[in-house]
């Protein structure tokens, strides 16, 4: 009898996409060394996931919410309002609850954070494969009790109080971005962006701009 064909195992195509090469070198290997996943592409921003869905048609997306040319978020919304079966995993140095609520409001199925192992981002993406939602054990039962809490808001106050750009914004101030380099960067006008830091002013309850870069700072550094 002559040699049996190896049947070959179909694998799950997933997009890595992430502003640090660094990040996307190391879950690329780590998707590669499986059996029953791949990876099929990489981006570095929000314009090159754009193309790279378009181009691609991922299983999968494995995406950090805080990219150089924009946020995570819309493009969330985005791939499941048009490709609903398509998965996307949110991978983020963000541990906060605020973080990983909000993603899941906007459609994403999974959530790990980027101190994790790699064994448990693996599970993530094969337990959401599966057709079930993943959320790190960390933050899992806060982030379920206020989805159960709050089934149509994120809350009315403090951090969650934040519209999906103010909190861009913020993050960014906590950076220490300037309002020329985060309306560059948003495509907004600096006129618009000193809108939405009054904004976070009112809603976080700071006197003044010095306070708000405050506040901005010592949340980045929690992160």
């Amino acid at each position: 009898m002559g040699a049996r064909t190896k049947k070959s195992v179909k694998r799950t195509r997933v997009l890595v996409v992430d502003d640090h090469p660094l990040v996307r070198f190391a879950l690329t290997q780590l998707l590669n060394k499986t059996k029953d996943l791949i990876c099929c592409g990489e981006a570095d921003g929000v314009a090159t996931a754009k193309l790279a869905v378009t181009a691609l048609f991922p299983d999968l997306v494995l995406l950090d919410l805080s990219l150089g040319d924009g946020d995570g978020f819309d493009l969330i919304a985005e791939w499941k309002r048009l490709s609903p079966a398509m998965k996307v995993v949110v991978v983020s140095r963000h541990d906060e609850v605020v973080y990983a609520e909000r993603s899941l409001r906007m459609g994403a199925d999974g959530f790990v954070t980027k101190e994790e192992s790699p064994d448990e981002v693996l599970s993530c993406v094969r337990l959401v494969l599966s057709g079930r939602r993943y959320v790190s054990e960390k933050i899992a039962a806060q982030v379920m009790k206020r989805l159960a809490e709050f089934p149509q808001s994120s809350g009315n106050h403090g951090i969650e109080s934040l519209s999906n750009r103010e909190l861009q914004v913020f993050r960014m101030l906590g950076e220490g971005r300037n309002n020329k380099e985060i309306a560059t960067q948003l495509e907004l006008s600096p006129k618009t962006v000193e809108t939405y830091r009054d904004n976070l002013k009112r809603k976080l309850g700071l006197p003044d701009s010095v306070s708000l870069i405050r506040h901005a700072t010592n949340w980045s550094d929690r992160d």
